[in-house]
């Protein structure tokens, strides 16, 4: 009997002794994932808190005189983005091409087009880069190569031919012709014909940009072996192109066409894509990508998407799930719709929509133009782009700008004969005085015209006047790096009409309220959802910093936003 209830409590005891073990390794294995997972967040800080610059390398400055801007441009303007403020570099393709699409088009992933300069120059231009405490990003280019490409000269030599499964072949319909109705994103078929082999090939861009088979795990793998050649050279991070785009139906059906389709013309919108973008696969081969970035554990890699979908829900799925990292953030084109008559509501509902979409814990982005849409300056106004400024650097999120909007560029009137792309014009050169060419090159000509008004908008006239644009710019980005409650994601509407859309953004400490007259008149009134007063810390005309403002009674000039610090 003794011998049982000692048999018991010793049972007991050994029980207590598990549990109480058990209990010890999951408190230390679940703090050891909280603290790595704080770390591993920390070290995202860099691109949640920076502004991203958007280089068109081609168009930012020429070193050596022969109308392109190249790689040592790039490096000797450096110190301009230390004058900024501006931490991170996103260059547009620098990769050996034929440039049928302007870089577009690759031959060569790991070597430089010599348009910009070599393997030595980058190296410099990413040295240069981090001694200053900034981060490179590239542009990655999964979805096509060139047909200049030496993957696809072996691809297209024989039926039989190793890396024939590296892209997209098929046979001539019956009768002859194309396999399918698919439509090129330029316009016409998305097949051409192949005498040699008899079959036509897939490119959904240019029939220069032949589609790759990221159904072939070889290709897939060769892509990740460009990732990682760049990443061990130092890059920071990419973003991808075209990646809706990534996989087609395997069944290769024709698409639903729309009213309008003209068989002998047809062009991308009158088809409903539903054989040709974002199939699930995508997404694990965007998971694949996730997963090269992150073995290096040095610091954080980022990855951006290009998803260009109507369709918002579809974008977002490429943020991942809880389980299966995906881009860091897709790019958010939303304010890339904004003209002449978007009024303030509307500019609202795109933000909130925007927000409101957002997967849980996600995190936001915002641009105003990039190299393949009009600037922002010419589709809602020049006047406007300094108001627009603050909304780009004040929202909640990451923010990127496109080379030149900090001093309000515009396009360039370029002729149609003259043009050797539809945009062109928004990719005109950096305007740095006010110079011939607007200090862009020695070149007697530039390889596309500069805007003409390069005389008064320019980085050298804007520095010498601490009221311009740029000087604006310079306060946004310091206001953003400096004041925590614009590092996080606090985000309220306090006042929506057709003219003022006015926002707080606020934290435990300090609440700041951002006011944007979007119409084509002054305004005076209350804001509605907010009452007292506060201190002017930005004004897009540089006049009324320091001053006193009541939100009762507000006053704001045509295209004027305020940045306003609450008492």
């Amino acid at each position: 009997m003794v011998g049982n209830i000692f048999a018991d409590d010793f049972g007991s005891i050994i029980f207590t002794l598990l549990v109480a073990i058990l209990l010890s390794v999951l408190i230390f294995t679940a703090r050891k994932v909280y603290k790595q997972n704080k770390e591993w967040e920390e070290k995202k800080r860099w691109w949640k808190e920076g502004v991203i610059y958007h280089i068109y390398p081609r168009s930012f400055q020429d070193s050596t005189g022969d109308g392109n801007g190249d790689l040592q441009g790039i490096t000797k303007r450096l110190d301009y983005f230390e004058f900024l403020g501006i931490k991170i570099l996103y260059l547009s393709p620098i990769f050996r091409s034929p440039m049928v699409d302007n870089g577009y088009d690759i031959s060569d992933f790991k070597d430089i087009d010599r348009m910009f300069g070599n393997l030595e120059d980058f190296a410099e231009l990413l040295k240069e880069a981090h001694l200053r405490g900034m981060r490179l990003i590239l542009d990655f280019v999964p979805n096509h190569t060139s047909d200049q490409h030496p993957w696809f000269i072996e691809s297209r030599s024989s039926k039989v031919n190793p890396k024939r499964d590296w892209y997209v072949w098929l046979d001539p319909a019956v009768g002859g012709g194309p396999p399918n109705n698919w439509v090129s994103v330029f316009g016409g078929s998305a097949w051409t014909y192949d005498a040699k082999t008899n079959q036509y090939y897939l490119h959904q861009f240019c029939p220069e940009q032949p589609d790759l088979n990221l159904r072939n795990a070889e290709v897939r793998d060769a892509l990740n072996d460009v990732l990682t050649f760049w990443l061990d050279q130092g890059v920071d991070g990419f973003r991808a192109d075209a990646v809706a785009h990534l996989v087609e139906d395997s069944r290769f059906q024709d698409e639903p066409t729309k009213d309008g389709y003209d068989t002998k013309r047809p062009r991308y919108d009158d088809l409903d894509h539903v054989y040709t973008k974002n199939f699930t696969a995508n997404h694990k081969i965007v998971q694949g990508w996730r997963a090269v970035l992150d073995q290096y554990k040095d610091s954080y890699r980022i990855l951006i998407g290009e998803i260009l979908d109507d369709n918002f829900q579809e974008v977002v799925k490429y943020y991942g799930g809880r389980f299966s990292n995906e881009f860091d953030f897709p790019f958010n084109f939303g304010l890339l719709g904004l003209s002449q008559t978007t009024n303030a509501e509307e500019v609202y509902h795109v933000i909130s929509d925007y927000l409101a979409a957002l997967p849980k814990g996600k995190w936001p982005n915002w641009l105003l133009g990039n190299h393949d849409f009009p600037r922002i300056g010419s589709k809602v106004s020049h006047e406007y782009c300094r108001a627009l400024n603050v909304l780009l650097l004040t929202l909640p999120g990451t923010a990127i700008t496109y080379y030149g909007e900090e001093i309000g560029m515009i396009d360039a009137k370029v002729s149609f004969k003259s043009q050797k792309d539809f945009r062109d014009p928004q990719r005109s050169p950096m305007q740095w005085c006010d110079k011939e060419n607007a200090g862009f090159t020695s070149a007697a000509k530039a390889w596309v015209p500069v805007a003409e008004n390069y005389k008064t908008v320019n980085v050298e006239v804007q520095k010498a006047d601490p009221t311009s644009a740029l000087y604006l710019y310079k306060e946004l980005v310091n206001l953003r790096s400096t004041v925590e409650c614009f590092k996080g994601l606090s985000f309220k509407a306090v006042h929506v009409d057709a003219s003022v859309l006015a926002y707080t953004r606020s934290d435990r400490h300090h609440t700041f309220v951002i006011m944007i007259n979007f119409s084509k008149e002054r305004w005076e009134g209350s804001l509605n959802g907010i009452s007292g007063s506060g201190v002017v810390v930005i004004d897009s005309e540089m006049k009324l910093k320091g001053t006193n403002v009541l939100f009762v009674r507000v006053t704001l000039n045509k295209a004027q936003a305020l940045a306003i610090k609450m008492q």
